[in-house]
């Protein structure tokens, strides 16, 4: 049976054992991390970083990367356990100054702290991109299989760190979407050619290699109901292709003006155009009810005024 916590902490490993000796990827990964699994912050004229992860291994890897690219004198770091229902490990450094806060990029020249990536990060090419992308996965990336299919997803801090990590995997010619849930914000991977490219630039092959030979799990069929289950499956499939053609139109009519959750439900009805609305909510990550998928769809249409009758 395919464990999916399992390689998910074989994928952090993996990519915890990468040695990468350029600075600016070191830094571009390091960077990620914190802002990621933590914060920065100056608060009466010292250095204050907290972070957190579910493993020792990546806290004291990030004490060691940390005291490696931007030590400075008088920087103290340590990593604790945290109670709770599970068990979390805490890196808690401090240095005088603001120097070690600005070192990072996420505070800027005057203590401000800077929202999303630092610009020189962003900015920077396809190596620096693996870096980030390798310092996402390592602090909150995690492997999912809804409806069977596998994808890459990592939970991100603000709408900001999504278009940069959205931005770095374009870089690295892969195709990540923004995602919107009640809980928060996060990037998804879905294609599996663009999860297989990615995990092999960061470092990870063997994961790649091994998420490559999981077979798909079939949807199960529905039962036969003779003629009528012929004819009510004819009209559904009609009124499920009427539905993507208004969608398409909607996307057109609106163009950037579209709130990611509603697009990522438009985008799903548009891949599987004959698809019930239920079995398009199985889809979904995370999975939506019938009426959810059929109430985006509807709001879609309704905001870009693509006349049509809805679909049940």
């Amino acid at each position: 049976m395919f464990d999916l916590e399992r390689v998910t902490a074989e994928l952090h490993r993996e990519l915890g054992a990468v040695r990468e000796e350029r600075p600016g990827v070191r830094h571009a990964g390091l960077v990620t991390q914190l802002r990621l699994a933590g914060e920065v912050g100056v608060h009466d004229g010292r250095t204050t970083i907290l972070a957190e992860f579910d493993a020792p291994a990546p806290a004291l890897r990030m004490r060691s990367e940390l005291g490696a690219l931007h030590g400075r004198g008088g920087m103290r770091a340590e990593v604790v356990t945290a109670g709770g229902t599970t068990l979390r490990y805490q890196l808690r450094v401090t240095a005088p100054g603001a120097d070690l806060a600005r070192a990072t990029g996420l505070v800027d020249r005057i203590g401000r702290p800077v929202h999303g990536l630092p610009p020189a990060v962003v900015a920077a090419g396809p190596a620096v991109a693996a870096g980030v992308w390798r310092g996402a996965l390592i602090a909150r990336g995690r492997i999912v299989r809804p409806a069977g299919r596998i994808r890459l997803v990592v939970s991100c801090s603000g709408p900001a760190v999504v278009l940069a990590l959205v931005g770095a995997a374009r870089g690295l010619g892969v195709l990540a979407a923004p995602q919107e849930t009640v809980t928060g914000h996060r990037v998804v991977v879905r294609d599996p050619d663009s999860a297989e490219s990615l995990l092999r630039s960061v470092g990870a092959p063997g994961v790649a290699e091994a998420l490559g030979r999981v077979p798909a799990v079939p949807r199960e069929p529905s039962a036969a109901d003779g003629s009528l289950q012929t004819v009510n499956a004819h009209r559904a499939a009609t009124a499920a292709a009427a539905t993507a053609e208004r969608v398409r139109l909607a996307l057109q009519v609106l163009g950037a003006d579209v709130a990611p959750h509603l697009r990522e439900t438009a985008l799903l009805r548009l891949e599987h155009p004959s698809l019930s609305l239920a079995e398009l909510g199985r889809l979904a990550d995370p999975p939506l009810t019938k009426d959810t998928v059929a109430g985006r769809l509807r709001r879609l249409v309704r905001l870009s005024g693509v006349a049509g009758p809805d679909e049940d």
